[in-house]
């Protein structure tokens, strides 16, 4: 069935009144389905390369050019192995149209098509097509070199045609393709692997965004055993990344995810590093951060622990940022005591944690925590401290039930006990002077100080809304009493039908840190210092 079946549709595709049939909006001949059946037959078709490549190109635009790029050029390089000289004149007609962009993807297949006794002229053909001026042929037959099967003296002749063009080719995606098929071609022949490297060296276009991106995609999905000096070479010009990006940040992010399944904690930690400094933010990295959170703590770790002792701001802030993710908020935090081989660092870090991760309180005393059992006598004194003030004081009550939850646990519970013993006689020595007349409010000074409050609510509400997106498809209607509304639905006979709906509560609660009503001045002064504060380098004990 499938010649009979063939010849029919070959027929109906070349004759233009069939062919103009299959449009994007033709709900009889899909462009979509006719595409794959065109591809399936094609290997079987008795038809010129002229027909063949028009209907496919045809075909292609009207099924959303490129989504089936593959397979056509695919089938199409079946369709070229099935005549002798098909490959020679699919070549000559496609450099014979005036929009070569359409047909160019073809050139590819058209040249390995030649198999496996003609790879010589295979390999004159692509090196002829290297110097077209049309970059899109020269992207072509870069991509096809790599690709040839060839052995002994045309593995070095395939070589030298890659080297030459690397230091001749001027077009940044001509560049890109061309380092994407040199590192193909070192996969497939290992021992080129030191000229590779001397080449990528002298590469002087390895910060173009094109080329970043290429890199990004080939480390990223392309599973090639670099050797380690090319691959951290690789790696290192992922550092020019633009943070504006998208593409090329979310290669980066799941080639994090590799490196880190690999084991390969140096470079995670090297890249990461360099491109939060250039502006990255750590929340354009999404796949690497649940991972980081949800399955490697240890590495969580290290990193938080060594940003902290760095004391960079971004790096820090890049820590919160991780860190403030709502489905994580409750993770409990270790440091790394590798990096504190002295009390210095270990108080040193125990600041950053509070003034940075002051929002995270439960995550922050958890940090510190895990220094606390190994420091020394006068650095758990300073670490009681931080902890009760400003931590214990803001959060009364997450921390509280945090610190119950390690008595209960056994985990630092001589500790714990202290220092909910201290809030415990805060509280009462509150309680005793809280009925003083001379430190009450009064009454009317309490209702102005609500009334103003609300007034700035309802001004920050109303400027937040304006412009939202909610107004494009939802109405606004003011209920100033009752606790259900009233709305009517117009039917199709032109009745209105009268409809009720009850209101429904929710809340939402947040425990403000009381140290920012009490005294919210000294709050913002200590947070700052722990944030910015450079550390004593001098060594201790």
């Amino acid at each position: 069935q499938r010649p009979a079946t063939s010849s029919r549709l070959i027929r109906a595709l070349v004759n233009k009144a069939g062919l103009r049939a299959v449009d994007k909006g033709s709900s009889r001949y899909r462009p979509y389905t006719i595409l794959c059946i065109f591809e399936s037959t094609l290997p079987y078709l008795d038809a010129s390369i002229d027909d063949v490549l028009s209907c496919l190109v045809y075909l292609r635009q009207q099924a959303n050019e490129g989504k089936l790029i593959d397979n056509s050029c695919g089938a199409f390089e079946h369709f070229c192995r099935a005549g002798i000289h098909r490959s020679k004149d699919s070549i000559s007609f496609i450099l014979s149209q005036d929009n070569i962009v359409e047909y160019a993807p073809f050139l590819s297949s058209s040249i390995l098509a030649y198999g496996l006794d003609s790879v010589g002229e295979a390999i004159k053909s692509a090196e002829g097509l290297i110097h077209h001026d049309d970059f899109n042929v020269r992207n072509q037959a870069y991509s096809v070199l790599a690709k040839l099967e060839i052995d002994g003296p045309q593995v070095d002749l395939i070589w030298q045609i890659l080297r030459r063009s690397i230091t001749s080719e001027e077009k940044d995606s001509c560049c890109a393709s061309l380092l994407e098929e040199i590192l193909n071609f070192g996969s497939k022949y290992p021992s080129y692997w030191p000229q590779i490297e001397d080449l990528l060296s002298a590469f002087s276009k390895s910060h173009v965004p094109q080329v970043v991106y290429a890199i990004s995609k080939i480390l990223a999905f392309q599973k090639i055993d670099f050797p380690e000096r090319i691959l951290h070479y690789l790696i290192m010009q992922l550092t020019n990344v633009n943070p504006e990006h998208r593409n090329t940040l979310n290669n980066i992010d799941h080639l994090l995810v590799g490196l880190v399944d690999r084991g390969n904690s140096k470079f995670t930690v090297e890249l990461l590093e360099s491109i939060l400094n250039l502006g990255v933010g750590i929340n354009s990295l999404r796949h690497f951060a649940s991972v980081l959170l949800g399955k490697k703590p240890e590495l969580l770790s290290y990193i938080v622990t060594r940003w902290f002792l760095d004391g960079e701001p971004k790096l820090c802030q890049s820590a919160f940022e991780l860190l403030d993710d709502t489905d994580y908020r409750n993770i409990s935090l270790k440091s790394d005591l590798s990096l504190l081989d002295n009390n210095s660092k270990k108080i040193f870090v125990s600041h950053k944690a509070v003034g940075w991760l002051f929002m995270r309180p439960t995550i922050a005393a958890s940090f510190i925590f895990s220094i606390y059992g190994s420091a020394s006598k006068d650095v758990r004194e300073e670490l009681e401290k931080i902890l009760y003030d400003p931590l214990l004081l803001s959060y009364p009550g997450a921390l509280k039930d945090y610190m119950e939850s390690c008595i209960d646990s056994d985990f630092q519970k001589q500790l714990c006990e202290c220092l909910l013993e201290k809030l415990q006689e805060y509280h009462s020595d509150i309680d005793q002077v809280i009925g003083l007349n001379e430190l009450a409010v009064s009454n009317k000074n309490v209702d102005l100080y609500r009334k103003e409050s609300n007034k700035k609510i309802q001004e920050a509400y109303e400027k937040a809304s304006k412009g939202s997106f909610v107004d494009l498809f939802a109405t606004k209607k003011q209920l100033l009493y009752g606790n259900s509304s009233i709305f009517y639905v117009h039917q199709e006979n032109g009745e209105q039908v009268r409809h009720e709906s009850q209101m429904q509560s929710f809340s939402h609660s947040t425990e403000i840190p009381r140290l920012y009503i009490l005294d919210p001045v000294s709050l913002d002064y200590v947070l700052r210092i722990y944030r910015y504060e450079g550390m004593n380098n001098e060594a201790d004990s």
